[in-house]
């Protein structure tokens, strides 16, 4: 049950990159509803204090940023497509510990891709190079750190129940052999 539980969350957290993905693919001028205009705000300094100090930090290059954000919708993408098949091949194998596990290299690979979107990108590089902690216009640490929480959280799920599966497969040998 414990890794139906856990392959039915990975399957949850695709959904949410699914989501956040399918708005800025659909609808990506909006600023309520995409990262471009974000992507854009932040990159810039749009809304940092002139007087922060850390102008020089700030690129307005149309082209880089557009980079970034398609490496934004990129990363969402990948993240989703990587746990989806996760998910699939969890249910599928959930009968076997060691088959479920084999398959868990998916939801290990797409929590990668989450968390350096999520935690590398947004946090460290937006929230701290970008001084996007400074930015009255576009701060999106807080659900940036509700997102890297949320994938870690599943990493280590997913992880949990692997090696509750390994433990409970050593006792049965121990206890038989």
């Amino acid at each position: 049950m414990a890794r139906v539980a856990a392959s039915l969350f990975v399957l949850m957290v695709a959904s949410y990159y699914f989501v956040v993905a399918f708005d800025n693919i659909t609808n990506p001028v909006n600023p309520n509803a995409s990262n471009w205009p974000f992507v854009r705000g932040v990159i810039s300094g749009d809304g940092v204090p002139a007087d922060s100090g850390f102008g020089w930090r700030f690129i307005d290059a149309t082209w880089f940023q557009a980079l970034c954000y398609v490496g934004v919708v990129a990363a969402e993408c990948i993240t989703c497509i990587l746990l989806i098949i996760a998910s699939v091949k969890g249910l599928r194998a959930s009968s076997t510990a060691a088959l479920w596990g084999h398959a868990q290299k998916w939801s290990i690979a797409g929590g990668i891709v989450g968390l350096a979107l999520f935690f590398f990108g947004f946090m460290v590089v937006g929230g701290n190079w970008f001084i996007m902690y400074l930015n009255s216009k576009w701060n999106a640490l807080e659900p940036a750190f509700w997102s890297a929480v949320m994938t870690m959280f599943m990493v280590l799920l997913v992880i949990g129940v692997m090696i509750g599966g390994q433990l409970a497969r050593d006792e049965e040998m121990t206890a038989g052999g």
